[in-house]
């Protein structure tokens, strides 16, 4: 089903006129964003022991598709929604033994999701929100991590969540721009490692709307 939907998003502006809003068809937005991460510090896996984590700020850019066919008076839709960001993450050891040491390493997050979108079919003013799922990819780079036969890389892919909120400005009958609040989490487990990965996102792009 999501690969219909996929080939649907994709090739939906081939075939479709681009006369303005009043198409048949309904609604297309193209647009790019940059974002920044503010993750919460949790309690991780550590090699057999629960351990406190602090997670790093970090920042990133993404890209979106967002279809809203006529049918659901272009109020209801779905985008196709692919984001990275960087970041850090450091933890202390175990309460004993060679093999809970303390570590830290960089963290690259890669995200592709779906998302289901219901907004307010304003002339000038656009608020929506919605809700999403997809994969995340959860990367630590050139990790040192006491007691553990590190990789320079370990990769590891879980499902995700997101809930988002946001507000859309046209300023030209095809440019909008547009902020956007999200809240994303997922559980990443790694070699002898997990983690709870939860964050805030804030959002600033700019779109082409067909």
């Amino acid at each position: 089903m999501w690969r219909l939907l996929f080939v649907w998003i994709l090739l939906a502006p081939l075939g479709a006129p681009t006369s303005g809003p009043g198409a048949e068809f309904g609604d297309i937005d193209l647009a790019v964003y940059a974002l920044g991460s503010w993750p919460r510090d949790q309690h991780m896996y550590n090699q057999g022991s629960t351990v406190q984590a602090s997670i790093r700020q970090g920042a990133g850019a993404g890209l979106k598709v967002g279809l809203f066919p006529h049918f659901t008076r272009r109020i209801v839709g779905i985008e196709l929604d692919s984001f990275g960001h960087d970041g850090g993450l450091s933890f202390a050891g175990g309460a004993s033994g060679p093999n809970n040491g303390a570590g830290r390493s960089d963290l690259f997050i890669l995200n592709t999701m779906f998302n289901l979108v219901l907004r307010y079919p304003g002339e000038m003013f656009m608020p929506y929100v919605g809700i999403g799922a997809g994969w995340s990819h959860g990367t630590l780079l050139n990790p040192n991590i006491a007691g553990r036969a590190d990789k320079d890389f370990d990769s590891a892919r879980a499902l995700g969540h997101q809930y988002l909120a946001g507000l859309r400005v046209m300023i030209s009958p095809k440019v909008f721009i547009f902020g956007e609040y999200r809240y994303f989490s997922a559980n990443y487990h790694w070699a002898g490692l997990a983690l709870d990965f939860r964050t805030q996102y804030g959002l600033f792009g700019v779109g082409l709307h067909f």
